[in-house]
C-alpha cells in the first residue's frame, strides 16, 4: 500500500498483479509506504478505510473524497496460475521453511484449483489465497476503490500514475513465478466459474482507464440483489 500525498493517490497492492515492482519505484516518493509484512502490504480497501484513511485525514486534512484509491485485478485463471507456479518453487521444500505448507509442486494445476474451490475454511493451506478482487472490495462485496485496472492492460495503469505524479516510472520484474503452460480441464474451469462468478463478471467488465462498472459500485441496487461475491 502506498500513499502519494502530492498526487492525491493511494495504490493498494493486490497480490500477483505486478504492484511489488511498482512499489519499489514509488516508495521513495511516498508519504506512506507499507511493503511488509504481507498482511499490511496487501491491505484491503476495508482495512485502509478503517485504519489509514482516518490517519491521512488527521495528519493532512484530506477527506476521502480528496484523493483516489486504485488497484489492479488479474483474470481469475491467470491469477490462480501465477499463485500455483509461484508455490512450486524448490525453496519452499527446504527443511525448516515455515511456508512449506504452501508448496504446490507435488500436485497438478487442476487439483490446486479444485482445492481453491472448496468451501471457505476447508481449503488446504496451499489453496487459501482469497480472491482476485479481494483487496479492492468494499462493504457487501461491492468495489470500494475508485479505479480498478485490468492487469492485462498494465501499461494504462502506469500511464495513469505518470499522469497523476508528473514523473516517469521504470519498473523491474519482482517475485516472478516459474514459467509453465497451464490449462484447466473443462470440468474444473466450470467449477471455478461457479465459485468465482463475481470475479469473472467483474474482470470482464474492467476498462483500460480503470473506471468501475456501475453494476459493481456501492450505489448499484442490482449487485445488492444479486451479490455473487465470495465471503471475505
Amino acid at each position: 500500500m502506498i500513499f502519494l500525498h502530492k498526487a492525491r493517490l493511494v495504490i493498494l497492492s493486490q497480490p500477483k498483479t505486478g504492484t511489488t515492482a511498482l512499489e519499489a519505484v514509488l516508495s521513495p516518493r511516498a508519504s506512506i509506504s507499507v511493503s511488509k509484512p504481507p498482511e499490511l502490504k496487501h491491505m484491503s480497501y476495508r482495512g485502509f478505510m478503517k485504519f489509514v484513511a482516518p490517519l491521512i485525514e488527521a495528519q493532512t486534512g484530506l477527506d476521502r473524497s480528496d484523493y483516489e484509491v486504485v488497484a489492479v485485478m488479474r483474470e481469475p485463471v491467470d491469477w490462480l496460475g501465477s499463485w500455483y507456479r509461484y508455490r512450486t518453487r524448490d525453496e519452499l521444500k527446504k527443511p525448516g521453511n515455515p511456508r512449506a505448507v504452501n508448496f504446490t509442486g507435488n500436485i497438478s494445476f487442476d487439483d490446486f484449483v479444485r482445492d481453491v474451490c472448496q468451501p471457505d475454511g476447508q481449503q488446504p493451506q496451499h489453496a487459501r489465497i482469497k480472491t482476485p478482487s479481494w483487496v479492492a472490495l468494499g462493504g457487501n462485496g461491492r468495489i470500494g476503490v475508485d479505479r480498478l485496472f485490468p492487469y492485462e492492460a498494465l501499461e494504462n495503469f502506469f500511464d495513469y500514475i505518470v499522469e497523476r505524479t508528473g514523473k516517469p516510472i521504470e519498473t523491474k520484474a519482482a517475485n516472478v513465478s516459474p514459467k509453465m503452460d497451464l490449462v484447466l480441464a473443462p470440468d474444473v474451469l466450470e467449477q471455478l466459474r461457479l465459485r468465482f462468478a463475481f470475479e469473472f463478471a467483474l474482470h470482464e467488465s474492467l476498462r483500460a482507464d480503470g473506471a468501475v462498472d456501475a453494476r459493481f459500485q456501492p450505489t448499484s441496487a442490482k449487485i445488492a440483489e444479486d451479490d455473487l461475491s465470495p465471503a471475505v
